[in-house]
């Protein structure tokens, strides 16, 4: 049994002028001989958990990333080969999480939900027994911490013998009760948020920062007065930076003088010669992306920021010497779940490769228990977002527990009438959405796709199917979905200002939906709902087809709702409807054909959002226009990924705007399904496509001719296979090496006579 006895310091919540420090509870035991010994503890924000002085958190923002009034995870720690003989302490440092966001959740979400944060631990030792009730609890150094803003630590406060044996803590507090009785509780299951690689610094330097209050037009309207983070100086510091934009947080490392207050802040780019924090400066003045550090004067001193964490490239550094500004001083600590990697890719454009890395960087930088939008604005589990990525994260890396975990908190999103938040954790604003609904079925099915897990169906067959039915019951008199938000973000427009009909993208959206729901309900053998799915998905179909499509072509329809009336024959069009099937097989060639002339009249580049980028290049691959998608996606003018790469990018953006414009976040990972069209397409390895067998692998490699070679692997519990091709002498070889109990099928485009194909199997 999970321990359900939650307490906390105390009621008082945290905000900017009024920070909380982070309570720190303590409690001594004595053990006499060597015995099993178990401590369980579940926390509403993130706790850091300390054994005789020793910190043994299980990974960084411990134990994971939810709405505890829906969902509270776990730990469990083994703790019999740790404990002395004789007096032992336990200590629970507890940050503010998603309990208690000082920077809320961007745009005021979750502000009428802060609750200080609370935790329930119980420890056993043989007889002996105690809970977190039966601890006491003191403030710690930790003036400030906040998950999206930093954190502010007075070493000059921190008192070592707090977390020792043999210090008298009768004068501290008594921990407060709190009712955490109708959340559901978990433990967690997925891989821990961890220390992945540490990154030095390419280069460092005097700089400056950008004052935003001397800007025209500054117009930061989130200040709350004066901060205990306070106003970085923006001149005397140092720039420091590391070559990548990636999410995690500093390692300071410094012998500095009692008293010296150093303070960090964190930039994703450099603009006019400045760190710049703009496109990411929804905090006030200070709060953004900020560490502040006051040492003890006590040796050499190491921090890295608790119960927070960072998106960046730059850190603007102040409060140091220039004997102090060493290539030491700072090092950069990649953060992200800790799963497996499954794929690798490299061809002869070194563009290509960098586009491919920035892909993955993106991809980790935003995984963080759950799925965020980006590391550095808003940290948010958008849903949306997660649904056009789901596939590409299960096809890099082992994500299936992560998913697990979090389509855990999804479910407990949705309401009793099926409708859904835009973004879980969520304090629960509900939307008729359908297409950032999507990450209820795109999570499980791809975790089914992958990975054959059938438990996460099972899991959330019940929300998926109140969802389904939800969204069948608002259909418009034409018998269309047409609310929410549609193709997010298109190219050098505003976020609704869409090309494809909103309608058009919430209906094709449902039917994927309902389509990937029959799939996963047949491998369950949930036969009444594939049924359900299979019955609306015709009857879907059909009201698509009789509003929209004309002998291949998606025109505007006849009585749409709109925003902002742009619509168009558009790419997004066209590729969405070929990839939801809504055309019949003799419209297929006008559809594509279409969709190849509007990239023509667009001088060869895409202009879609987010919806038409996941799945553009993999049909004109399907159709025989590999390199016409190559040259998109590689030429060097905007808009294109390769554009990106030239103008300095490691991640991907959020949104592609010619130079000069502002880009929002600049490590997105939801324009990232390039990633998979290189793998699937260049490299040619398609796992599972009939969705019947995830040690299945399809082999079809696509020799694009401005490539001399190519190469890709992919590995899953049970083998791997690595696919490269050269060309040589006017033919291409192609080497294939399997290992392990996979099953590989070649494509018939291998047995071309201009290809010479070797197969090995071990």
């Amino acid at each position: 049994m999970l321990p359900e006895k939650f307490v906390c310091a105390s009621s008082e919540c945290a905000s900017y002028t009024n920070p909380v420090a982070a309570p720190l509870f303590r409690k001594s035991f004595t053990v006499e001989a060597a015995k099993k010994a178990t401590l369980t503890i579940g926390c509403t924000g993130f706790y850091d958990l300390y054994l005789n002085g020793e910190k043994i958190t299980d990974g960084y923002l411990a134990p994971h990333i939810s709405n505890p009034e829906e969902v509270i995870f776990y730990n469990q720690y083994d703790l019999t080969e740790k404990l002395a003989q004789g007096e032992n302490v336990i200590c629970v440092n507890l940050g503010n999480g998603y309990a208690d966001p000082i920077g809320g959740a961007v745009w005021e979400h979750g502000r009428n939900h802060k609750k200080a944060p609370a935790f329930a631990l119980k420890f056993s030792c043989g007889d002996l027994n105690f809970e977190s009730c039966d601890m006491l609890w003191n403030p710690s150094h930790i003036l400030f911490d906040d998950y999206r803003c930093g954190s502010y630590c007075d070493m000059t406060l921190f008192k070592k013998e707090w977390y020792l044996p043999g210090y008298h803590d009768s004068e501290w507090n008594k921990p407060t009760d709190c009712d955490y009785s109708g959340s559901v509780k978990k433990l967690r299951q997925c891989e821990s948020v961890n220390e992945t690689r540490r990154i030095k610094p390419v280069e460092f330097y005097p700089g400056v920062l950008r004052d935003y209050r001397m800007r025209d037009g500054f117009s930061v309207n989130h200040y709350h007065g004066d901060t205990i983070m306070g106003i970085t100086p923006t001149k005397g510091g140092y720039i420091y930076d590391f070559g990548e934009n990636c999410a995690g947080v500093p390692c300071l490392k410094i012998k500095g003088s009692r008293g010296q207050k150093i303070q960090m802040q964190f930039s994703e780019l450099l603009f006019e010669g400045f760190v710049d924090y703009i496109n990411v400066d929804v905090y006030p003045d200070g709060c953004c992306q900020k560490d502040v550090y006051v040492c003890s004067g006590e040796g050499i001193e190491e921090y890295i920021p608790p119960f927070t964490y960072h998106g960046f490239r730059y850190c603007y550094i102040h409060g140091i010497t220039e004997d102090q500004a060493t290539e030491d001083l700072l090092t950069y600590v990649v953060l992200h779940n800790d799963v497996e990697k499954k794929t690798t890719f490299k061809c002869s454009d070194e563009v290509s490769n960098k586009i491919f890395d920035a892909c993955i960087r993106s991809d980790l930088s935003n995984l963080f228990y759950i799925i965020t939008d980006c590391p550095g604005r808003e940290k948010n589990g958008w849903t949306g977002d997660a649904g056009v990525s789901a596939k590409h994260y299960m096809l890099h890396y082992a994500t299936e527990k992560v998913f697990s975990d979090w389509m855990v908190c999804i479910r407990e999103a949705v309401a009793d009438s099926g409708a859904m938040p835009l973004f879980v954790p969520s304090p629960g604003d509900l939307w008729d959405c359908v297409v950032w609904d999507s990450a209820l079925y795109a999570l499980p099915f791809y975790a089914y796709r992958y990975a054959g897990d059938k438990q996460i169906i099972i899991d959330n067959a019940e929300a998926m199917m109140k969802n389904l039915k939800h969204h069948i019951s608002i259909l418009d008199e034409r018998g269309l979905s047409d609310s929410g938000l549609g193709d997010w973000l298109p190219v050098d427009s505003e976020a609704d200002d869409y090309a494809s009909p909103l309608g058009f993208c919430a209906s094709c959206t449902l039917l994927m939906c309902l389509k990937m729901s029959m799939t996963m309900f047949d491998a369950v053998g949930m036969r009444e709902n594939s049924e359900f799915c299979k019955v609306n998905y015709d009857k879907l179909r059909i009201s698509i087809r009789n509003e929209y499509n004309d002998n291949g072509v998606i025109t505007k329809g006849k009585t749409l709702k709109f925003v902002k009336p742009t619509y168009r024959i558009c790419q997004t069009s066209q590729a969405l409807g070929l990839y939801s099937g809504i055309f019949d097989e003799n419209e297929e060639k006008n559809a594509v054909d279409t969709l190849v002339e509007l990239i023509k009249k667009n001088n060869g580049s895409f202009d879609c959002g987010f919806l038409g980028l996941r799945v553009i290049f993999q049909m004109l691959s399907k159709y025989g226009y590999s390199d016409l998608a190559y040259n998109m996606i590689t030429k060097p003018t905007h808009p294109s990924y390769a554009n990106m790469i030239y103008r300095g990018e490691t991640s991907v953006w959020e949104r592609f705007q010619p130079p000069g414009k502002r880009i929002g976040s600049h490590n997105h990972h939801f324009m990232g399904d390039v990633s998979a069209w290189y793998m699937e397409t260049v490299a040619g390895i398609i796992v599972n496509p009939r969705c019947d067998n995830p040690d299945k692998i399809v082999i079809n490699p696509h020799f694009i001719e401005a490539l001399e070679n190519a190469r890709g692997s992919y590995v899953n519990k049970n083998g791997s296979v690595d696919v490269s091709w050269t060309r040589k002498n006017g033919k291409t070889e192609v080497v294939i090496d399997v290992k392990g109990d996979l099953d590989i099928e070649l494509d018939d485009n291998l047995k071309s006579e201009n290809c010479i194909v070797s197969f090995d199997k071990k």
